[in-house]
């Protein structure tokens, strides 16, 4: 049983070390595309053909973001599924010691 709750601990690790890495990953995201937003409502640099382009990408990235954080987590629940403790075989009764 230790390994399993050595396992667990990893796991556990890991989803921490992976949520903060996807909340820098969302911040970074969300912080361009407000940079990108006022960038062309303060100026006329961009034509509306470009603010679509822009807007669609926005779109896009949002989806394919959702869709990876999405797979992470079916993939982290049957990681924690994997080593929880009514998944694992019982251990066998250990015989007696006999004098």
């Amino acid at each position: 049983m230790e390994n399993i709750a050595f396992a667990q601990q990893i796991v556990d690790i890991n989803r921490v070390a992976v949520d903060n890495a996807w909340n820098i990953i969302t911040l970074l995201q969300t912080q361009t595309e407000r940079f990108v937003r006022a960038s062309i409502e303060q100026g006329n640099q961009i034509a509306e053909e470009g603010q679509r382009i822009v807007e669609e990408w926005t779109k896009e990235y949002n989806r394919g973001r959702q869709a990876i954080q999405d797979v992470v987590e079916e993939n982290r629940i049957s990681l924690e599924q994997l080593f929880s403790p009514q998944t694992q075989p019982k251990e066998a009764a250990k015989p007696k010691k006999t004098k």
